[in-house]
C-alpha cells in the first residue's frame, strides 16, 4: 500500500509539473517579453492608448511573478518531502515547457491574451484589421 501512495504522489506531482507550473511560469515570462513587445506594437498601430499600457501591463507583470513564485515554491516544498518527488517534479516540469513553449512566441494566443487583458479599452476595428494582415 506504501507504494502504491508512493506512486500515485510522484505520478501527481509528474502532472503538477506538467498542466501547472510550466504553463504559470511560461506565463509569467511571457508578460515581460512576448505581451510587452506585443503591447508596443499595439500602441505603434494606434489601437491602444500608451497610458492604458503603463496602468495594467506592471501590475500583469507583478501579479505573474508572485503566482508563479507560489506555486513553484509549494511544488517544491511537497516535492522535496516525498522519495523521488524533485525527479518526478523536474520531469514534469520540463516535458512542460517544452510542450507549452509556443506562450513565449507570436501568435494567436498571444493576441487572445492582449484582448482579454485590455478587455474593452482597445480599438477592435483597428484590433480586427491588424490580425487579418499578421497572422
Amino acid at each position: 500500500m506504501k507504494d502504491l501512495t508512493l506512486l500515485l504522489l510522484n505520478a501527481g506531482l509528474t502532472a503538477f509539473g506538467f498542466f501547472v507550473a510550466a504553463p504559470i511560469l511560461l506565463n509569467a515570462i511571457s508578460t515581460f517579453g512576448v505581451q510587452k513587445r506585443f503591447a508596443q506594437a499595439m500602441i505603434q498601430e494606434g489601437i491602444i492608448e500608451p497610458h492604458h499600457v503603463r496602468e495594467l501591463q506592471p501590475k500583469k507583470q507583478l501579479a505573474g511573478v508572485i503566482i508563479a513564485a507560489i506555486v513553484l515554491g509549494a511544488a517544491y516544498f511537497t516535492a522535496s518531502r516525498i522519495n523521488f518527488g524533485l525527479i518526478c517534479l523536474t520531469f514534469g516540469f520540463l516535458v512542460g515547457l517544452v510542450r507549452y513553449r509556443k506562450v513565449l512566441q507570436f501568435n494567436s494566443l498571444t493576441v487572445k491574451r492582449f484582448q482579454s487583458t485590455y478587455r474593452d479599452l482597445y480599438d477592435a476595428g483597428k484590433m480586427n484589421r491588424y490580425v487579418d494582415k499578421m497572422f
